[in-house]
C-alpha cells in the first residue's frame, strides 16, 4: 500500500512534456452539400446494390481535403461488391470537366453498404491501396443509403494503414495513425462489424465535417422524394376535402381541451399561479393542446395553398 501511495505521489509531481516533433494526423474531410447530395442520391437509386463513383476536390493542406463534386462511373455490383469495369471512362469525364471549367482532381472513391454499416472489405481495402497508389492522400468515403434517415447521415472516411502512408508521418508500421491525432475524444466509437473488419490495423477512421447554410439542409431534408415535378401533382378534390374534414375533427377536439386548461388555470389561488413545477409535473404525459393546434393549422393552410398554387399552375401550363 505504501509503494502504491509513492507511486501515485511520484506520478504527480511529474511535468507533463510534449515532443516538438509530435504528429498530428487530425486530417478532416469536408464534404460539400452538393457532393453529400449526389452520393445519397445514387445510394439510394442503386439499393439493394452497392454502387461507387469518384470524388473531385483538392488537397488543401497536410491537415484538410475538401470535397467538392461527385460522379458515378461505370460499374458491375452486387448486393456486397462492387467495381469499377471501364477504367477509360474516367479520363474521358475528368476532360469534359476541364473544358467547362472544373480544374479540380480525384481526391478518393466513394462506394455504398446498403443497410450494414461503414466499413471496408478486404476488396474495398485492395481498392483503396490502388488509389493510394496514384495520391497517397486518397480517401476512400462509405455510406450506408438504408440507415442514413432524416438529419442523420451514415457515412464514414478511411484511409488504409499500409507503408506508402508511413513515410509522411514517422509512426510504427503497426500503429494506428489516429492514435497520435489531437482530437481524439472527438471521434465516434467504432462499431463492432468495423473493427471485425480490420478497423485499427488495415484502415483507420478519418474526421469527416459537411459544410451548409439552412436552405442547403432543407434540400437534403428532401432527400426521400422522388423528384421535384412529384409535388406538382395535384391531389383529388374528394381526397383533399376528406383530409381536411379529419383535420377540422382533430381541431374541434384539440380546443375544447385547450378550452379546459384555460379554464383550470383561471380557477386556481394566485399561490398556485406562481409555482410552474407543479403545472409542468401536472401536464406531463398529457396532450400539449396548444402546440398541436399550431402544426395542425399550419399543416392545412400550407396543404391549401399549395393545392391552389398547383392548380393556377397546371391551368397557365395547359393554356
Amino acid at each position: 500500500m505504501e509503494r502504491l501511495l509513492r507511486s501515485l505521489i511520484m506520478n504527480q509531481n511529474k511535468q507533463a512534456t510534449d515532443k516538438i516533433d509530435h504528429p498530428d494526423t487530425s486530417e478532416t474531410v469536408n464534404i460539400s452539400s452538393l457532393a453529400l447530395l449526389k452520393m445519397l442520391r445514387h445510394a439510394r437509386s442503386g439499393i439493394p446494390l452497392e454502387v461507387m463513383g469518384l470524388m473531385l476536390g483538392e488537397f488543401v493542406d497536410d491537415y484538410t481535403i475538401n470535397v467538392l463534386d461527385v460522379f458515378a462511373m461505370p460499374q458491375s455490383g452486387t448486393s456486397v461488391t462492387v467495381e469499377s469495369v471501364d477504367p477509360v471512362y474516367q479520363t474521358k469525364h475528368m476532360d469534359l470537366l476541364k473544358l467547362v471549367g472544373r480544374t479540380e482532381n480525384v481526391v478518393g472513391w466513394y462506394h455504398s453498404h446498403p443497410g450494414f454499416g461503414c466499413w471496408l472489405s478486404s476488396v474495398d481495402v485492395n481498392t483503396q491501396q490502388s488509389f493510394e497508389a496514384l495520391h497517397q492522400r486518397a480517401v476512400a468515403v462509405v455510406v450506408d443509403p438504408i440507415q442514413s434517415v432524416k438529419g442523420k447521415v451514415m457515412l464514414d472516411a478511411f484511409r488504409s494503414v499500409n507503408p506508402l502512408n508511413l513515410h509522411i508521418r514517422p509512426l510504427a508500421p503497426t500503429a494506428e495513425p489516429r492514435q497520435t491525432t489531437s482530437n481524439l475524444g472527438h471521434l465516434q466509437k467504432a462499431s463492432l462489424i468495423s473493427v471485425v473488419h480490420g478497423l485499427g490495423t488495415k484502415y483507420y477512421s478519418l474526421n469527416v465535417a459537411y459544410k451548409m447554410g439552412s436552405n442547403e439542409q432543407k434540400m437534403l431534408m428532401c432527400l426521400n422524394k422522388k423528384s421535384w415535378y412529384d409535388q406538382l401533382n395535384m391531389k383529388k378534390y374528394s381526397e383533399l376535402e376528406k383530409s381536411q374534414e379529419e383535420t377540422f375533427k382533430n381541431i374541434n377536439k384539440l380546443i375544447t381541451v385547450f378550452n379546459k386548461e384555460i379554464d383550470e388555470v383561471k380557477e386556481k389561488p394566485s399561490t398556485e399561479k406562481k409555482i410552474k413545477n407543479l403545472d409542468e409535473v401536472k401536464k406531463f404525459g398529457k396532450i400539449n393542446a396548444k402546440q398541436q393546434l399550431q402544426q395542425l393549422t399550419s399543416n392545412l393552410l400550407n396543404d391549401s395553398l399549395c393545392h391552389h398554387l398547383t392548380a393556377m399552375i397546371n391551368t397557365k401550363s395547359m393554356n
